[in-house]
C-alpha cells in the first residue's frame, strides 16, 4: 500500500487537512503547516475517507500547540517536536471507542495471506518489535497496538497505524514491509513476553489459559459486555495458544510462523448457556465455564467440578430452594458418571462460592 493523498488536503492553505478511516470512522485531520509531511508519512497507511465523522485540529495556543476534538479541547501546550505523535495517541483513542469490534491490546501479523497471528500483550511485551521483526520476515502488517475483531465475521480488520518504536519517531510499517489491505481470520495466538537476555521458549496455553488472557486485554469487554464474552471464548476454543519468551523478537519469528501453520477453524461467537440470573453470561470452554458478571465486570473461569455445579443448579432452579435444599436438588440433578463433584460438602462450599460471585442468585433463607 503506497502513501495515500487524502481528501481535502491543501497545499496552499497553512493548516493542512486529510481525512482518514480509523475502523469505521472518518476522522478530519487539521495541523499546522511545519507537521504538514511528517503527517502524512506517519499515516501513510491508514485508508483515506471522503467526508468527516469527527474533526481533530492542532493549533497554536499560548503555551504551543492546542488539540481539538470536534471543537472540544483534549490537551493543551503541546510541544510541535510531538504533534504527530499526539495526533496518533487522539487517532487511537477514537478507534477503542469501536463498537463494531471486540479491540485487543495486541498486534497482528500476517504469515500468508488472509491468516493473522494475534500477539496479545500490555505496553513491554513487545508487540511492535514483534511486529517489525516479522514484517523483516515477509510477514504483513494489520495493527501493532489495537487488533480489531469484526463482530460480524470474526476477522481482524487492518488498522494499519505507525509502529513505535523505542528510540525511533513513529514508522509506518511500509516502510519495514508489507501492509494487509484485507481482514485477516485469527488462526494462531501468541502471548509473548520480553525478557532482556533470555533464550526463546514457548509454553502452550489450553483455552482456558488463553481465554483468561484474552479477556484481560479486551479494552473494550466491560463497554460490550456479554457479546464481546462470546467472540473471546471463540478465539480461545479456534485458535491455537502459546506464551512466548524471549529476548532477542528475530529469535522468536519462526514460532510465530509455526503457531500459524496449522489447520485454521473458523472463528465463530461461542454460544451463549441458559442462565440463572440476568446479569451474568456464560459460555462453554469445553468441560470448563466462563461467566462473566456484568455488574463488577469480572469474568471467571469454572473448572469441570465447578461448572457441574453451575450446570445443576441452573437445572434445578432457585425459587423455593435454600442453599441446602439447592445443593440436594444439584446433587440429585447431576450425572453420577460424570464423576465431577466428589459429595455434598464439595457441592455445598461450591455453591456458596458462586453466590458469594454473584454468578448465581442467592436462595431462599432456610
Amino acid at each position: 500500500m503506497g502513501v495515500h493523498r487524502a481528501v481535502g488536503e491543501d497545499d496552499e492553505n497553512d493548516m493542512s487537512t486529510l481525512t482518514v478511516d480509523v475502523l469505521g470512522t472518518a476522522v478530519a485531520i487539521a495541523v499546522p503547516s511545519p507537521s504538514r509531511a511528517e503527517l502524512r508519512a506517519a499515516l501513510a497507511d491508514l485508508e483515506p475517507a471522503t467526508g468527516a465523522d469527527r474533526e481533530l485540529a492542532l493549533t497554536a495556543g499560548d503555551r504551543g500547540l492546542d488539540l481539538r476534538d470536534d471543537g472540544r479541547f483534549v490537551r493543551r501546550g503541546v510541544d510541535p517536536g510531538i504533534a504527530v505523535a499526539t495526533i496518533v495517541w487522539r487517532l487511537n483513542a477514537i478507534a477503542a471507542e469501536s463498537r463494531a469490534h471486540v479491540l485487543l491490546h495486541a498486534a497482528c501479523v500476517a504469515p500468508r495471506y488472509g491468516a493473522g497471528v494475534l500477539l496479545v500483550g500490555g505496553p513491554g511485551a513487545g508487540k511492535s518489535t514483534l511486529s517489525a521483526a516479522c514484517l523483516g520476515a515477509g510477514f504483513a502488517y494489520l495493527t501493532d497496538e489495537l487488533a480489531a475483531v469484526d463482530r460480524r465475521s470474526g476477522l481482524v480488520v487492518p488498522y494499519a497505524k505507525p509502529l513505535g518504536l523505542d528510540g525511533d519517531p513513529l514508522v509506518p510499517a511500509s516502510w519495514l514491509g508489507s501492509v494487509a489491505t484485507e481482514p485477516a481470520a485469527p488462526v494462531a495466538l501468541a502471548f509473548p513476553r520480553y525478557d532482556r537476555g533470555a533464550s526463546p521458549t514457548e509454553v502452550p496455553l489450553d483455552q482456558g489459559w488463553a481465554f483468561l488472557a484474552l479477556a484481560a486485554h479486551a479494552t473494550n469487554l466491560p463497554a460490550l459486555r456479554g457479546p464481546a464474552l462470546t467472540w473471546l471464548a471463540g478465539l480461545a476454543l479456534a485458535c491455537p495458544a502459546v506464551q512466548l519468551t524471549y529476548g532477542d523478537a528475530g529469535a522468536v519469528v519462526a514460532a510465530i510462523e509455526r503457531e500459524a501453520d496449522g489447520p485454521a477453524r473458523r472463528v465463530e461467537p461461542a454460544q451463549v448457556l441458559p442462565s440463572i440470573t440476568d446479569y451474568t453470561t456464560t459460555v462453554a470452554l469445553g468441560e470448563s465455564l466462563a461467566v462473566l458478571h456484568e455488574p463488577s465486570g469480572r469474568v471467571h473461569l469454572l473448572n469441570a467440578s465447578a461448572a457441574a455445579v453451575w450446570r445443576g443448579a441452573v437445572g434445578a432452579g432457585v425459587d423455593g430452594h435454600d442453599i441446602s435444599s439447592l445443593v440436594d436438588a444439584v446433587l440429585e440433578g447431576l450425572d453420577a458418571a460424570d464423576g465431577q463433584v466428589s459429595g455434598r460438602a464439595t457441592a455445598l462450599a461450591t455453591v456458596d462460592r458462586l453466590v458469594r460471585s454473584g454468578l448465581i442468585a442467592a436462595p431462599a433463607a432456610a
